[in-house]
């Protein structure tokens, strides 16, 4: 799925990813570089093709009349079939350690990779500011 290297320079900004608690008026400033941030959760996408497979074996799941019904997958076939490629979710775990953050687990369901760091490398990593 990932097709090319990561281009630090091609940003996108993620729509909808501010808690709407977060506001002006409690806003402290900036945070110190070295605060730790501990077990942020990256969330991964799958693909078009992926996303419609599992739609469709979820429904299949809950239909008495499929072969799959109440077949239930263990987290790791869930992500062997579901989630990112391995080869993929190395890319991504390289990519972070490469800004010096501690990948601290990467779940069987292939989508979601834990991971720790400091404030100056979230900033510097993902082009963003931390504040309190």
């Amino acid at each position: 799925m990932i097709t090319q290297s990561v281009e630090e320079n091609n940003l996108v900004t993620l729509v909808g990813n501010v808690r709407p608690e977060v506001n002006a008026r409690y806003d402290r400033g900036p945070v110190p570089d070295s605060l730790p941030m501990e077990h942020m959760l990256l969330q991964l996408k799958r693909s078009p093709e992926q996303e419609r497979e599992l739609e469709n074996f979820i429904e299949d799941l809950h239909n008495p009349s499929s072969p799959r019904f109440h077949h239930w997958l263990s987290a790791r076939q869930f992500g062997q079939r579901y989630g990112l490629a391995k080869q993929d979710l190395d890319n991504v775990t390289g990519w972070l350690e490469s800004h010096g953050f501690q990948v601290n687990v990467v779940y069987d369901s292939g989508v979601l990779i834990d991971f720790s760091g400091t404030a100056a490398e979230v900033q510097q990593a993902f082009h963003t500011q931390i504040i309190s």
